[in-house]
């Protein structure tokens, strides 16, 4: 039985992208040289370290509790471009987008 999915975003520097997900969204990352976990409370996201192309994007979605807040919170740390606002999705998820260091979209959405 599936039980819980884990994404592995690409990575060109994994202390790079470590030190990204915890100085600007909290995370805690371990570092195992080639291969990165970062955590937050129960949501989990694995880097691997690739060539990341440019213009290619990956990313990945984290669903959350008070979507709003953590939006707000984000914005205000300058994390929230352009094309990441919040938005209701005809699929029921509130979501925005953040983009980290690698170019990887993070989705985060709460479900309505």
């Amino acid at each position: 039985m599936l039980r819980k999915a884990i994404p592995v975003l690409p990575a060109t520097n994994i202390t790079e992208t470590i030190n990204f997900f915890e100085s600007r969204l909290g995370f805690v990352g371990m570092n195992y040289g080639n291969y990165g976990i970062l955590k937050y409370k129960d949501a989990e996201i694995h880097l691997q370290m690739s060539p990341v192309k440019p213009g290619n994007t990956t990313g990945c979605l984290v669903l959350v509790e008070n979507i709003e807040d953590l939006y707000t919170r984000f914005c205000a740390k300058g994390l929230v471009g352009l094309k990441g606002k919040l938005e209701k999705k005809p699929w029921g998820i509130k979501e925005f987008i953040i983009v980290d260091n690698n170019n990887n979209h993070i989705r985060f959405g709460e479900k309505r």
